[in-house]
C-alpha cells in the first residue's frame, strides 16, 4: 500500500514537472514569435532593397554587394543552432537588418545616379532641333523626367522603370535625327518658337540652314494685316 501511494506520488511529481516544463517551452516559444514579429518589420525593408538592386542589376548592369546580408544570416543561424535564440541574438539581427537597409540604399543610390547621369550625357539635346515640333516637344519633356528621376533621393521600382522608358523612347525619336546638328540650328528654333519674328529677322544663311535639315517644311509664313 505505502508502495503504491509513493509510486502514485512520484508519478504526480513527474507530470507536475512535465508540465511545468511544458509551460516553460510554450513561454519560449511566444517570446521567440513575438521577437521575430519585431524583426519582421525589419526583415521586409531590407528585401524589399534585395527586390530593388536585382531590378537595378537587370536594367543597367550596375550591382550592388549584398554578402552584409549574407553575414548576417550565417551569424544569426550559427547563433540559433543551439535551440531558441535569446533576445540579445534577435536585437543583434534588428541592428544588422536596419544596418543593411541604410547601406543598401545608399549604395543603390550612388550606382543609380552615376548610370543615370551618364545615360543623360548621352543624350544631346541639340539634335533636337532637327525633329519636327511634336516630337522635339516630347523629347523635351522625356529628359526632363529623365533628369527628374536620376536625382531621386530614394529609388524604388517606379523610378527605375520610368526613367529606362523615358531613355528608350528619347532614343527612338532620335533614332532618324542627324548626329551633327550644329548648335546654330538649336539656337534658331528656339528664337522662331518663342515668336514674333518677321521674315525680315531671318537672314539669307538662316533659312539655308532650316533647309539643310528639312525645317522649313514645319514653318508658316503669314503677311501681317498691319
Amino acid at each position: 500500500m505505502t508502495t503504491s501511494v509513493l509510486d502514485k506520488a512520484r508519478e504526480l511529481q513527474n507530470q507536475a514537472r512535465y508540465i511545468a516544463e511544458a509551460q516553460k517551452d510554450a513561454a519560449q516559444q511566444e517570446r521567440v514569435v513575438r521577437r521575430i514579429d519585431e524583426v519582421r518589420s525589419s526583415l521586409e525593408k531590407v528585401a524589399g532593397q534585395v527586390t530593388i538592386a536585382a531590378l537595378l542589376k537587370e536594367r543597367t548592369g550596375q550591382s550592388v554587394d549584398l554578402s552584409p546580408l549574407i553575414s548576417a544570416y550565417e551569424r544569426f543561424a550559427n547563433k540559433s543552432r543551439g535551440g531558441l535564440p535569446a533576445d540579445r541574438v534577435f536585437t543583434e539581427a534588428q541592428r544588422v537588418l536596419e544596418a543593411c537597409v541604410k547601406e543598401f540604399a545608399s549604395t543603390i543610390r550612388e550606382a543609380w545616379a552615376h548610370w543615370a547621369r551618364t545615360c543623360i550625357a548621352g543624350v544631346s539635346p541639340v539634335r533636337f532641333a532637327a525633329l519636327a515640333p511634336a516630337e522635339r516637344r516630347e523629347a523635351e519633356e522625356l529628359l526632363q523626367d529623365m533628369r527628374r528621376q536620376a536625382e531621386q533621393r530614394g529609388i524604388d521600382g517606379a523610378v527605375i522603370r520610368t526613367f529606362c522608358t523615358a531613355h528608350t523612347d528619347v532614343l527612338r525619336l532620335l533614332e532618324h535625327a542627324p548626329s551633327d546638328v550644329p548648335t546654330e540650328l538649336a539656337q534658331l528654333v528656339e528664337r522662331i518658337d518663342a515668336g514674333g519674328l518677321t521674315l525680315r529677322d531671318l537672314a539669307s544663311g538662316d533659312i539655308a540652314l532650316l533647309r539643310e535639315y528639312d525645317q522649313d517644311v514645319w514653318i508658316s509664313v503669314t503677311r501681317k494685316a498691319d
